[in-house]
């Protein structure tokens, strides 16, 4: 409906830029989270959360839990698990959304972040609150950059 200026009614300039603020918001505060795919290559290495844990993959299909979070149906921190087991990828093809691990409880862990700087999650608590466990890839280095160099 228009009104007799022809504008939409009931959407103003402020309901534009209050709608513009709140997206720029949840951006900045990492409340968007955009799903990725991450080629089964692309995963072996430390994934860490700080107090949420550490979960180092290996390019043989095993991982190494440290001191990951598990958190009750509120999605309290109740205790840590740490263990050995072994991880996959759903579905099991070159490029997933979702990996699972044999060790510790919550499964499936997704993908999301950016192939710059993935990070992974699997929801905690009761699902109906929205709550998630995150874990970003430590840096890689790149190949021959630690060490000392062979012309010292």
């Amino acid at each position: 409906m228009r009104d007799e200026r022809g504008r939409v009614a009931g959407v103003g300039l402020r309901g534009v830029v209050s709608a513009a603020t709140v997206a720029v918001l949840m951006l900045t505060a990492g409340c968007m989270w955009q799903q990725q795919r991450l080629a089964r290559a692309d995963i072996p290495g430390t994934w860490t959360g700080g107090d949420a844990g550490t979960l180092r993959f290996k390019d043989d299909g095993t991982v190494v839990a440290s001191n990951l979070a598990e958190y009750n149906r509120d999605g309290d921190k109740v205790s840590e698990c740490s263990g050995t087991g072994e991880w996959g990828v759903y579905p099991d093809d070159k490029a997933a959304k979702q990996l699972w691990i044999s060790v510790c409880e919550g499964n499936p862990w997704e993908f999301g972040g950016s192939k710059e700087y993935p990070k992974m999650r699997r929801s905690v608590g009761n699902p109906d609150h929205g709550n998630f466990q995150t874990l970003s890839r430590e840096e890689r280095e790149p190949p021959g950059a630690s060490g000392p160099s062979a012309g010292a």
